[in-house]
């Protein structure tokens, strides 16, 4: 295989917000990811159960989320890459109720960064995290299996190559991170020279309100042809 090209729509706002209808994607990045995590702590009445003899495990699983989000923010200021989130959020249907302490919280997370160096200071800051939680709030974490995804730069000759496709096109070459996971990190792994070309689209991905500009995808097939019909 002599390389992996792939175009795909950006997942952000980034293009939207500086007016640009396509780029090229400088890497991909990595990701610690738990589907499910176990929040325990004691179930009681809302109105009968002081807060010192609490072992809210709803306000566990916030404190822990709060803390995660200043270190983000001071990893930011550091200038290293980082996004956090917490999208799967839930007590158990069957039991919860607006006047019940609830024993236990289930939460997802997604840690994603282009450097895999930041990726392992997370995990140690999360588990020391917990740790610290679970002894001020009198809870356990129990954490599922973790999903790992390396980063991956795009290979540096392609980038460069494709930068030069896009100024042939009448385009003023733009490279940019990509958020999301996709193929090209996999070829990446496998050893085969990889890099993408992302396309404008309004509202993100994952949404039902996502629209993409067919002459915004028009530019981002020209650089494309152009890199193809004269890669160096």
């Amino acid at each position: 295989i002599e390389a992996y090209l792939e175009l795909h729509i950006e997942q952000g706002p980034l293009l939207i917000g500086k007016n640009i209808p396509a780029a090229i994607v400088s890497g991909i990045r990595g990701n610690i990811r738990h589907r499910s995590i176990r929040c325990l702590g004691e179930a009681g009445h809302s109105g009968a159960v002081p807060r010192a003899f609490r072992r809210d495990p709803v306000l566990a699983m916030a404190d822990l989320l709060v803390r995660l989000d200043e270190s983000w923010s001071t990893i930011l200021q550091k200038g290293d890459d980082l996004v956090l989130t917490s999208g799967v959020v839930g007590t158990d249907p069957h039991r919860h109720a607006m006047s019940r302490i609830p024993d236990e919280v289930m939460f997802s997370l997604d840690i994603r960064s282009q450097s895999a160096a930041t990726l392992e200071r997370m995990r140690a800051l999360i588990a020391a995290e917990m740790r610290q939680v679970e002894r001020d709030r009198k809870v356990r974490f129990v954490l599922d299996e973790e999903l790992y995804s390396q980063p991956a730069l795009c290979d540096p000759s392609l980038v460069a190559g494709l930068k030069a496709a896009m100024e042939r096109t009448g385009q003023a070459p733009f490279v940019m991170p990509s958020g999301g996971g996709h193929d090209a990190a996999v070829f990446g792994a496998a050893g085969v020279p990889s890099a993408m070309v992302f396309v404008r689209n309004q509202n993100g991905s994952h949404n039902p309100k996502e629209a993409m500009n067919l002459r915004d995808f028009i530019a981002a097939v020209d650089i494309l042809d152009a890199f193809i019909k004269a890669p160096a």
